[in-house]
């Protein structure tokens, strides 16, 4: 038996030569292509999502954006806050505007004390109208008060009538 026949690096099950396939380009650029899709879609979704919604809602006001505490006092009667709240309305239309304020007693060293809340309504206020209304804290303070717009809500005039009436 003479090997002179094979080449010199034989595949050891058969003990032919080996042979080599390259992976045509084509393939090799479909499969980056494919990658790159697969990675780079995820990225471009999150973006356009944020592209749109910057512009949707570029001129969304809060309600918070309108509201504004022009001073906060202690009261010389009853020792507790008050405070001046100033709304301004901006919004679209006329509507009413929902203010809660946190009061504070600041002479805690951690910042300070819960003085309790209050609630305000203010009703159908027109486009661009001005009020401003005081609210007195329920627990009276020893030290330096703290007043806090904790919430604010709109609620348009014109959505609560049409929505009252459509109830049967």
């Amino acid at each position: 038996m003479t090997y002179s026949g094979l080449p010199p690096y034989p595949d050891q099950r058969t003990g032919m030569r080996r042979r080599r396939t390259r992976t045509p380009r084509w393939v090799v650029i479909l499969i980056a292509v494919m990658a790159s899709l697969l990675v780079l879609s995820p990225v471009a979704l999150v973006v356009a999502f944020f592209y749109v919604s910057g512009k949707n809602h570029g001129d969304l006001r809060f309600p918070s954006q309108d509201v504004s505490i022009s001073s906060c006092r202690k009261d010389a009667v009853t020792g507790g806050p008050v405070a001046e709240v100033r709304v301004t309305s901006q919004a679209k239309r006329p509507g009413s505007y929902t203010v809660s304020l946190a009061f504070r007693d600041l002479r805690g060293e951690d910042g300070g004390d819960s003085a309790g809340r209050r609630t305000v309504v203010l009703k159908d206020l027109a486009v661009g109208a001005t009020v401003t209304r005081e609210i007195a804290g329920p627990v009276p303070v020893r030290g330096r008060p703290q007043c806090v717009v904790a919430d604010a809500t709109f609620l348009s005039t014109e959505l609560a009538e049409a929505s009252k009436s459509a109830m049967p």
